[in-house]
Order: structure tokens, then sequence, then C-alpha cells
């Protein structure tokens, strides 16, 4: 079972080729001005691994969604179909397409990646900009309006990763902010190979040079999302 499937399962059991590009890496992922670097709309002193609130989960594990005209500009249809069929495939959740639901995912190519975190309700925008074209990444994005947020904020992490604070460009620091221990509401063990875990090189201020801004202990090196193509095993 698929990334942390079996996380999915468990929070969920109640309800229910990218495009021609230069490679920016986890680049498009990481704005200074959203939470986290690709999160709209959160409160960073209140933030978790997984939404707790029922008004925030999708009924049913079903998922509305639309796609912007010019989306396959930047995602090639055929990914975005991929990464819905292997939430299908591996989970209790499906993304339908919209007919006249009120609550529903708004897919659209903005300026870089992001999502709300969980259900918010009306039309819900989720980015796939240009550099946002990847299997990891999309999985990522839609895993965010499910819910989710990064494996590297958990309370936790400091027991599996080792942050290279002097590494991190200049204000960035705060999106490292581990959450307090009860606001982990997984449960389950720390792993490497998720899809909501960042890479080495995330918010580094010398990317070009491997200034390495996290690893996992033994200096275990961490795959950016984009090199992730499959939801990992838990």
């Amino acid at each position: 079972m698929h990334f942390s499937n079996f996380i999915l399962v468990i929070f969920l059991a109640g309800i229910c080729h990218a495009s021609e590009e230069i490679n920016l890496g986890d680049l498009p992922m990481q704005n200074p001005d959203l939470i986290e670097g690709d999160i709209l709309g959160a409160d960073d002193h209140d933030d978790r691994n997984a939404v707790v609130d029922k008004r925030q989960v999708w009924p049913g594990g079903i998922v509305p969604y639309v796609e912007d005209p010019g989306l396959d500009k930047t995602v090639n249809p055929a990914i975005m179909t991929n990464a819905r069929f292997l939430y299908k495939r591996d989970t209790c959740i499906r993304f339908v397409p919209r007919t006249t639901e009120k609550d529903y995912i708004r897919i659209f190519p903005g300026q870089g990646c992001y999502s709300h975190v969980g259900k918010t309700g009306g039309a819900q925008p989720l980015s796939l900009g240009m550099g946002c074209g990847y299997m990891g990444t999309v999985i990522h994005e839609l895993a965010h309006a499910l819910g989710f947020y990064h494996e590297q904020n958990r309370s936790d992490r400091d027991d599996w990763l080792i942050i290279f604070w002097e590494n991190i460009k200049e204000g960035m620091a705060p999106q490292f902010m581990k959450l307090k221990p009860d606001q982990n509401q997984l449960l389950t063990p720390f792993d490497y190979d998720s899809i909501m875990l960042y890479g080495s090189y995330t918010f580094s201020k010398d990317r070009k040079n491997r200034l390495k801004t996290m690893v996992g202990k033994n200096n275990l090196f961490l795959k950016d999302v984009i090199n992730k193509y499959f939801m990992s095993k838990s």
C-alpha cells in the first residue's frame, strides 16, 4: 500500500511525463509568501499533519474537481489522469468531475504549485503552474487538498532529520517550524519516502553549490518531490 497509502486509509476510513520545461526541482513549491512553501490560507500557529475538523473532510472521500482551460500547457493530461488513478487504486479517495457540487477543487495553471489544506468550501483553488507538471508534484498538491501537511514539520522530526539552519535562505527558517506534539494526528512512523516530505535542498541559500538544508539521520539524502513517481509504502 502506498503514500503512506496506509495513512490515507486510516485518516479517511471514517468517511469512506511532465511537460517539457527547464527542470527547476522543487523551487515552484517553495514560495516564501506561503506556509511551508505551497500552502494557502493556513494558520501557521495551528497547523497539523492532517486536518481533523470534519467540516474540512471531503464527504465519503469523493472530491469533485474542474480543470481550467490551459492546464494542459503546464501539466500533461496523462499525468493528471494517472495521479487520480493512483488515489483510486491505493486509497478510498475518488476524484470525480464536478457536476453541480457546491464544494470542489478548481485546478488551474497559476504561478507555482500550491493548495489549501482540506476542504475549504466553494471553488477551492489548486495551482499547478510552470514547473509543477510532475507526477510527484501533482500527487503532493492533491494530498494537501485532502488534508495533509508536510512530513518534515512533524513534532518528532528531529528524531529522523538533521536540519542545517545555517544553509537556509534568510527569512525562511520559519518554514521548518515543528508542530506541537498534540498536533500530530496521523500517529504513524516517520516516512522518508513520503510524497509529503521535501528534498534536501528545500529553501537552500545556495542550491547550485549543493548546500543541503536537511538530511535524514546517517546523512540520508532526501529526494525532491518531483523525483518521487509513486506514493510511498508505509
